[in-house]
């Protein structure tokens, strides 16, 4: 295993290092929620179309997943302090262009720019993670802040964009992104750790093209298939598209003399099930945000605000449970427990189909964002760990597939999960019952299959963590020591 090249960070410095690196990527991930929340307004002062409030969403997601892997590979090249640098100062430029945007056309064009620089962001935040803590108590304790900072601060960012909306302008929800860049990048040039030196090697660019253009339609049918319905002929095509680039792109993997991923990134056993469970947990827990949404403010009638505020006890239980991980680690080993994970967000899926009438905030949502907080937040702590440790010159690419592992696990998640409902619904309406018992039929479809899906998955995880060899924590020390 290579050892980092990343000059290491003094001791007392990597603490402020960490903060810098976590609101940098804090930053790009809530770009999703915060956009979801000022959608409504930002449709009404631009008359966005229908189709185009969508793509607001769709496309920062698009160019963020589908360039995730290559941002990874250039923050390996380049430099994991220079490379997050460079992304966030461009997903601050890009923000202050959608912040001033003034129709339909600069606004998307400004998200699709955040959504590239993000990714060159969200691929270093990780690695840059695992260079400054390669072990210890402390690197648990580093990877336990990262759980607590995402899952509350995800969690408090829909509460902030409902206030920038309705005490100021949906625009602040682009615009705050400034400050918070410049005060990141001040702050990782002062205490993260700079490159030694220059490493070569050359971008796959016929790789990059592959993978980009796979994920990209991936998204793009999975974003389709809700509202057009599986039956449209246009979405196998993309689909069976997307697959096929997929298995080019693998194929050269091999082929290649500098590639994308490099093979030996795929092939610890340990790395696979951790990447397997977080996109188990990207396909669980962002479906069940997106339905929550949903549920809160077309079936229980909250505005924006209180829907905002409605998801504090997922940050609530996100917090605490972050705080319990580091101490289950040292006893339990790290495929039962992400399988636990899983099983905690099944769960919560799964009481969808509970959901009457009479469900309320307290019985019905309430349960739901604790589950689903505490079991994603165990995935993707002890998965974020098992993915990036010791990857050494490959801890940028490491990184970005946790990160494109979460991000296709979304994708697919919500346009499923969504599908099933709304044709679960539809099949109500069209047999005669009312829409809010219909509505409630497809979320209870919805649960059912979602739940079992998961369970599936997270069984599989646990099998494959089972055949990584019990002796790789002792060679992994070993290595640490030779580094």
């Amino acid at each position: 295993m290579n050892a980092s090249t990343e000059e290491p960070a003094a001791p007392h410095r990597r603490w402020w290092a960490l903060g810098f690196v976590l609101a940098g990527n804090l930053a790009v991930f809530t770009a999703v929620t915060m956009m979801n929340v000022a959608l409504p307004a930002a449709q009404a002062e631009l008359g966005l179309s229908d189709s185009g409030r969508g793509w607001v969403v769709t496309i920062y997601s698009l160019c963020f997943g589908a360039s995730m892997l290559l941002g990874g590979r250039i923050a390996d090249l380049i430099g994991l302090r220079t490379a997050m640098v460079a992304g966030m100062i461009g997903f601050a430029a890009a923000s202050l262009l959608g912040g001033l945007a003034g129709d339909q056309g600069v606004l998307l064009a400004a998200r699709a720019a955040q959504g590239a620089s993000g990714a060159l962001v969200a691929a270093t935040a990780l690695a840059l993670m695992s260079v400054m803590f390669t072990g210890g108590a402390d690197r648990a304790r580093a990877f336990a802040v990262f759980g607590t900072v995402m899952g509350a601060g995800t969690a408090v960012s829909f509460a902030v964009a409902g206030a920038f909306v309705d005490a100021l302008t949906w625009r602040w929800c682009l615009l705050i992104n400034i400050p918070v860049a410049v005060v990141v990048v001040a702050g990782l040039l002062r205490t993260a750790p700079a490159r030694r030196e220059a490493r070569g090697g050359r971008i796959d660019l016929p790789g990059a093209a592959l993978v980009t253009a796979a994920m990209a339609l991936l998204v793009i049918g999975l974003n389709r298939a809700p509202e057009a319905g599986w039956s449209d002929p246009s979405i196998p095509v993309l689909l069976v598209a997307a697959a096929g680039l997929l298995i080019a792109f693998a194929v050269g993997l091999r082929r290649s003399k500098h590639p994308l991923v490099p093979p030996r990134v795929l092939a610890d056993g340990r790395r696979a099930a951790a990447y397997l469970a977080v996109l188990t947990v990207g396909i669980g827990a962002f479906a069940a945000m997106y339905i929550l949404t949903i549920f809160q403010q077309e079936v229980l009638g909250f505005s924006a605000l209180v829907t905002g505020l409605g998801f504090v006890p997922f940050g609530v239980s996100a917090l605490l449970t972050s705080g319990l991980v580091s101490r289950w680690s040292d006893r339990v080993r790290p495929g039962v427990l992400m399988a636990v994970g899983l099983a905690a967000v099944a769960a919560a899926i799964g009481s969808f189909a509970l959901t009457g009438s009479d469900t309320g905030y307290f019985t019905g949502i309430l349960p739901v964002m604790v589950l689903v907080g505490a079991g994603a937040t165990v995935v993707m702590v002890v998965g974020s760990d098992q993915a990036t440790r010791s990857a050494g010159s490959d801890s940028g690419v490491a990184s970005a597939m946790v990160n494109s592992s979460q991000q296709l696990g979304a994708a697919i998640g919500t346009a499923l999960l969504t599908s099933i409902l709304t044709a679960a619904a539809r099949g109500r309406v069209e047999a005669g019952d009312g829409e809010l018992e219909a509505s409630l039929h497809g979320y209870g479809v919805a649960g059912v299959v979602g739940a079992g899906v998961l369970l599936a998955l997270a069984t599989l995880v646990l099998v494959m963590s089972r055949t990584v060899d019990p002796a790789s924590d002792a060679d992994e020390a070993l290595v640490q020591g030779r580094a």
